[in-house]
């Protein structure tokens, strides 16, 4: 990458309305069916037409300070930050700051960047929370980090205006770790009146799901059962998939006492190149062992499902759309709605149940999100009493710190919600006696 990194100078300032920063995502397919993904900053006209590539990708950060990085490295998600503060600052605001070249960028300017994206009000009234806005500061330090080291004093901003060495205790000793030196002053998010699934509503949710959407109740089991992600979940391939067995049961005795979920690569499942969903740590994931009984009943109830279905033999995809190809996240998504929509909110409203009547109305007033459901698997952990390690093993974390903020927060767990137990079993069962009803 030469010094002009800002295209475009030359010419009127007027220009800069009409573009924008943005991504471009590269798919390449191997011969193996493997996907891999490469984002890249590039600059977008007002149609959204690519005018330029740039090399700002080099300074994103994958894998930072390793020798060894994963073919499937992508810093995708930092890339978006980085974005947000170069239009922030060379575009949105270049009649305040008048600077055409992303060296000239100083601290003054970062900091007024991190302000506003920390206290802006979103489409929807709400504001970003903590997690947002730190890795907002760490992602764009790091990229001016970058590319200090690589043009030096060419770059206004030094390494003591974005980084500050702080002492930290790590087993028992004193280190040394550098840190962004910004304090960014934000709102405290308030907590979401769905922040909970509660217990009677999910065996609720799950009844339903096998009457009335089959084609994706197994996947919420896998969600619930599994902890997978929603993208992760429509990853998964049938048993005896081409491409490798998308799961795999362990028998004792006749009775199932392991199943694991391949989810070590991502891979292309539809002929029409169409990416299902994204696998955010590739692993080999077991059923959560208290729930196995729950699961292999559940499977059961969607082998026969599948078997009066068409599907991509190519492929044997575990989840399927109307067409016979893979369900992608959105399909998923957008089919969970409907199910809420059209069957659990009446469902809670109608229960004789106080408490389900109320949470039925809090369906009508907001919306019940995929993720709540691995919420759910993870406060079923905490509730079962595991240590932050498997807890974090039992959800596929990358860091245990998502395992550590539940296990902080474990007495108003036990108070709010429900330890689940053999009923969804139950549950499952009484609908395989009741039939499943096919329509999707």
């Amino acid at each position: 990458m030469g010094a002009k990194i800002i295209p475009f100078q030359q010419q009127q300032d007027t220009w800069r309305k009409d573009y924008r920063y943005g991504l471009y995502k590269h798919k390449l397919i191997t011969e193996g069916n493997e996907i891999y993904t490469r984002s890249f900053i590039v600059v977008k006209n007002r149609f959204g037409v690519i005018v330029r590539f740039t090399r700002l990708h080099n300074f994103a950060g994958v894998y930072e300070g390793r020798i060894f990085a994963p073919v499937c490295a992508d810093a995708e998600a930092k890339m978006y930050y980085i974005c947000a503060m170069l239009n922030y600052v060379l575009i949105n605001h270049y009649d305040e700051f008048k600077v055409n070249h992303v060296f000239n960028v100083n601290r003054e300017m970062l900091e007024q960047f991190f302000r506003d994206y920390a206290q802006e009000t979103l489409a929807d009234g709400s504001r970003r929370g903590q997690q947002s806005i730190e890795k907002c500061v760490k992602s764009v330090t790091l990229f001016f980090q970058k590319l200090r080291r690589k043009y030096g004093s060419k770059v206004i901003l030094s390494e003591p205006d974005i980084i500050t060495e702080k002492p930290v205790y790590i087993q028992g000793k004193v280190k040394i770790k550098k840190v962004p030196s910004f304090q960014v002053r934000g709102f405290i998010k308030a907590k979401p009146v769905l922040r909970e699934l509660p217990t009677k509503a999910f065996q609720v949710l799950l009844d339903l799901a096998f009457r009335y959407t089959p084609d994706i109740a197994f996947a919420i089991c896998l969600q619930a059962f599994a902890g997978l992600r929603a993208g992760e979940v429509c990853n998964v391939r049938q048993e005896s998939s081409p491409l490798g067995n998308g799961i795999v049961f362990t028998y004792f005795e006749g009775v199932a006492n392991k199943v694991e979920i391949d989810l070590t690569r991502e891979l292309q499942l539809r002929s029409d190149g169409v990416i299902t969903g994204k696998i955010k740590k590739e692993r080999v994931q077991c059923v959560y062992p208290p729930y196995l009984k729950a699961f292999c009943t559940a499977y059961e109830r969607h082998k026969l499902f599948m078997a009066t279905k068409q599907f991509e033999g190519g492929y044997r995809p575990m989840f399927i759309n109307k067409k016979g190809m893979a369900m992608t996240y959105d399909d998923y998504a957008l089919r969970f709605s409907m199910l809420v929509d059209t069957h659990l909110k009446p469902a809670m409203l109608n229960s004789g149940d106080a408490e389900c009547r109320v949470y039925g109305q809090l369906l009508c007033e907001n919306r019940l999100v995929l993720h709540l459901l691995r919420h759910w698997f993870t406060v079923q952990l905490v509730l079962n009493g595991e240590d932050i390690a498997q807890v974090q093993y039992w959800r596929g974390d990358k860091s245990p710190e998502s395992a550590f903020t539940y296990l902080q927060n474990k007495g108003e767990l036990v108070k709010e919600l429900k330890h689940a137990g053999g009923e969804l079993s139950e549950i499952l069962l009484t609908v395989g006696k009741q039939g499943v009803d096919r329509r999707v």
